[in-house]
């Protein structure tokens, strides 16, 4: 498993999904928010598509996921790594892109954070990591009516990324083509694969993972110079984990930064696993 390649993209995929990640869902010339969207047993997906400030006959006129209609989803494959909380100011981003919960009751980030007293800003690069892109286009099975509800931020409490509430419908989509786009390269997933795949136990909590390998301060040194690597001058991070191993984010005299895979000895289940395997890997 030292390839990224490797893994098993269905997984990957029915991982990032699994996470309730969200993106955006197309319907002919109109696009909409996806809050989320799970994968069954079966291969249907269900979605979770914001449809608030459209009334309800504009929605189903305009064939908003509506049953019957095609559509299309993508999904962005995005993890906070957590060094934007280094500052003290929290992530300035919920997964699916919109503000967290700490900044929008804030009115904006802690005192002391290098974006206080500013406009609220993504993370950059080393911060925020995407690792590809989802797109799943199919046909829309059922329906419901569109419904009030409080739309709640992934870090916790809140409503919509303006505090307001939100008009969500849920709808279920028969896939057609599922892909996954990333520096690899492009991979068509059939339906099959995707519903027989598993939840990466790990990959599911990933950005939590991310956040506390990133406290021990000394951890992606000590893994990046096991690997072999040259770190004078570079600040390694862990970007990446999932059951088969780690990704590590390493600089060069250069100044350009490349991702090494680190594989685990063996695939892990839990944290008791992962820990035996950090401490084989970093001592």
């Amino acid at each position: 498993m030292d390839d990224v390649t490797e893994r098993p993209i269905a997984e990957r995929v029915r991982t990032v999904l699994a996470r309730g990640a969200a993106g955006a869902v197309g319907a002919g010339l109109l696009t909409r928010p996806l809050r989320s969207a799970r994968v069954r047993d079966d291969g249907v997906i269900v979605l979770v598509v914001d449809v608030g400030g459209m009334s309800r006959e504009a929605g189903e006129s305009a064939g908003v996921a509506s049953a019957g209609g095609s559509a299309s989803v993508e999904i962005v494959d995005t993890v906070c790594t957590g060094r934007c909380r280094e500052s003290g100011g929290g992530p300035s981003f919920a997964v699916d892109g919109r503000p967290s919960a700490q900044v929008r009751r804030s009115g904006g980030p802690r005192s002391g954070s290098p974006r206080a007293g500013g406009r609220v800003t993504p993370c950059d690069d080393d911060c925020a990591v995407a690792r590809g892109v989802v797109t799943i286009s199919g046909i829309v099975t059922a329906s419901s009516a569109t419904r009030r509800r409080r739309l709640v931020a992934a870090d916790g409490g809140g409503s919509g990324p303006n505090g307001e509430a939100g008009s969500l419908r849920l709808s279920e989509l028969q896939p057609l083509e599922v892909s996954y786009l990333c520096a690899d390269g492009a991979y068509v997933i059939p339906r099959g694969d995707l519903a027989a795949a598993a939840v990466d136990p790990i990959g599911i909590d990933e950005q939590a993972w991310l956040r506390r390998l990133g406290s021990d301060t000394g951890l992606a040194a000590r893994l990046a110079l096991r690997s072999g690597r040259q770190i004078a001058g570079t600040r390694p991070w862990v970007v990446g984990i999932d059951r088969f191993g780690l990704d590590l984010s390493v600089g060069s005299a250069t100044g350009v930064r490349e991702v090494v895979r680190i594989p685990f000895e063996q695939v892990v289940r839990d944290s008791e696993d992962v820990r035996r395997e950090l401490t084989a890997l970093a001592g």
